[in-house]
């Protein structure tokens, strides 16, 4: 064999440029594997992280849901509408089941495993979306001219895009981590009346301050307290105003922050109208 010169099969003589670089193409396959392997793992995370977002974000509506099917069991069951009452109870039932499901013990072998809790929250989700959720989900009559109770839900409020986080992560506590971050709604199909405003939220450690609340023509100073856990939901019942048409412009502004560094306002999760009769007033 002459140098220069590598013997292949058959025969052949090939020079030995041709050999290396067929290595090192082999070796450069290689190392694309790897990247590929290494995305594939990368978006496979991501794709996690997504998952356990999206399932927060449902518990939290349900939970919202759960709330709303309670003030309406009472509401129904005070009026005499017992199997009403009875039909919103189940329905709360129904989710709790799934929000306060946990992990089951590995069953022995033979024996088929129970749904996650996991799969029970992409179950019910499957059957009630919270984005389907009326936004008067405890409305307590409405019929034959009846107020009703209206909830105003922060997924369905006009935002101010420019208080947004620059991180991202829209609506939510870091949204309320910026003064003169705001939201409002347009309600409209109310009938006349005395409304009282209540604002539900959630406030934790380093939260607090004080916001405005617009109401039609009135306008009302909250001062919210800092809370024990940004988990633990709040109300808050802030005055009552009169609605003499059939619509109600509402804005709830974040007027001054707690002391603490990087502290937010809260995380407010829902504006109530709640007519007064209905509340016992």
């Amino acid at each position: 064999m002459r140098a220069g010169e590598l013997s292949v099969f058959a025969g052949k003589r090939l020079p030995v440029w041709v050999v290396v670089a067929g290595g090192l193409c082999g070796v450069l396959e290689e190392v694309r594997g790897q990247d590929r392997a290494e995305e594939d793992g990368a978006l496979k995370a991501v794709a996690g992280r997504y998952q356990e977002a999206r399932r927060a974000m449902l518990r939290r509506r349900f939970a919202l849901y759960a709330d709303g099917l309670s003030a309406l069991e009472k509401r129904l069951g005070e009026t005499g509408r017992a199997e009403e009452a009875a039909a919103a109870a189940a329905e709360r039932m129904r989710v709790m089941r799934v929000l306060e499901a946990k992990p089951e013990p590995e069953p022995p072998e033979g024996i088929p495993a129970g749904p996650t809790p996991d799969e029970l929250l992409e179950a019910l989700a499957a059957t009630l979306q919270p984005e389907e959720v009326p936004d008067d989900v405890v409305a307590g009559g409405g019929a034959g001219g009846q107020a009703r109770t209206r909830v105003l839900k922060i997924e369905k409020a006009e935002i101010d895009r420019n208080s947004l986080p620059s991180g991202g992560g829209g609506i939510g506590r870091g949204y309320w981590g910026e003064e003169k971050a705001a939201a409002a709604w347009t309600v409209s199909g109310l009938v006349p009346g005395e409304y009282a405003v209540i604002l539900r939220f959630q406030c934790g450690p380093g939260g607090g301050g004080v916001a405005k609340v617009k109401a039609g023509r009135e306008e009302f100073t909250v001062e919210v307290p800092e809370g024990e856990s940004w988990t633990r939901r709040g109300v808050l019942q802030v005055g009552t105003v009169k609605v003499t048409g059939s619509g109600l412009d509402l804005k709830v502004v974040a007027e001054s922050l707690a002391e603490e560094k990087n502290g937010s306002l809260w995380d407010l999760r829902a504006v109530m109208l709640e007519p007064v009769a209905a509340a016992g007033r």
